[in-house]
């Protein structure tokens, strides 16, 4: 019970009832972050579906939401973003190679999670927030604070669920990518958003050759537009592509990832050889440090071999 008194006295947790001795001593995860109107804005841009899984790692905080075996999205959330990280991962093989688990993950209804956050994003307070993880199957505790004359705390309780199955996307492998391209945050959201929001498809061709980017879009009633950039262009940072490629991915998914790149102030483009599109998101914080969002899109099949296109 002396713990538990201690962990109530430093703020760690508000009710000295709330956590026994024998549960203090599970506790795995405990973070905070002094203001968290940024990730309240990042959690519910990538609030498409209901559940995500969350990873714990001594490098922060990654959340993953997939739809459809078409689209997955993680954000990471530096451990630079947190005033307080700290992370107990037990040292038990991961996998039958030996590898000692490097995180914790668990699954968490994401769209609880951001409902627990807007209550304090509203008007110009400083809030800071506070997460608790006791152990494997416990509840994410979620504590709010609201600072100045009248300080308001909310605790939530938010239950947790056993990760689920995700796609293994990425760009491990360098010899497979066929372009890597980074583009100005603001001027590259801008130019999606004067596509024709109503169109079905996109497709996004870059070559070593002029026009080396261009994106042309679909829709109904066959009505086509379509951008072309060069490589001198004012929005691209830096251009890179080795092969010629050209697929074509829903302009849906385009859209999810519009809800991010609306805060961004960079962005890496990435394509492979099998037509996977990588959007990184770099997002800044309030303090200097940074948010990272990654869009992994599939591309669209052709109906005559089921190859990308």
């Amino acid at each position: 019970m002396q713990r538990t008194k201690r962990l109530f006295s430093k703020g760690i947790i508000l009710n000295p009832k709330m956590v026994t001795q024998s549960q203090f001593s599970q506790i795995q995860f405990q973070a905070v972050l002094n203001n968290f109107s940024v990730l309240y804005n990042v959690m519910k841009a990538v609030n498409f579906v209901d559940n995500a899984i969350v990873q714990l790692s001594n490098d922060g905080m990654k959340v993953i939401v997939e739809d459809a075996k078409s689209i997955q999205t993680s954000a990471y959330i530096t451990r630079a973003c947190f005033s307080d990280f700290k992370l107990a991962i037990a040292k038990r093989p991961s996998s039958d190679s030996g590898d000692t688990q490097t995180f914790i993950a668990f699954g968490l209804n994401l769209k609880v999670f951001t409902d627990c956050l807007s209550m304090f994003t509203s008007g110009d307070y400083n809030s800071s927030l506070k997460m608790i993880q006791k152990g494997t199957g416990a509840p994410l505790i979620v504590i709010l604070e609201q600072h100045g004359e009248d300080s308001l705390i909310t605790e939530c309780s938010v239950r947790t669920m056993d990760p689920f199955e995700c796609m293994e996307l990425d760009f491990e492998d360098e010899q497979q990518i066929v372009s890597k391209i980074n583009v100005k945050g603001a001027e590259f959201f801008q130019l999606l958003s004067e596509m024709d929001r109503n169109c079905d498809e996109i497709e996004v061709a870059i070559s070593p050759d002029a026009p080396h980017l261009m994106f042309h879009s679909f829709g109904e009633l066959h009505s086509e537009t379509s951008v072309e950039i060069t490589n001198t262009s004012d929005m691209l940072i830096t251009f890179s592509c080795t092969d010629a490629s050209r697929n074509r991915y829903k302009f849906h998914h385009f859209r999810l990832a519009m809800r991010t790149l609306a805060l961004a102030s960079k962005v890496a483009l990435r394509t492979n050889s099998e037509g996977l599109l990588g959007l990184q998101v770099m997002i800044e914080n309030n303090d200097s440090s940074h948010i990272f969002v990654e869009y992994f899109i599939l591309p669209l099949t052709t109906d005559n071999d089921q190859t990308t296109i």
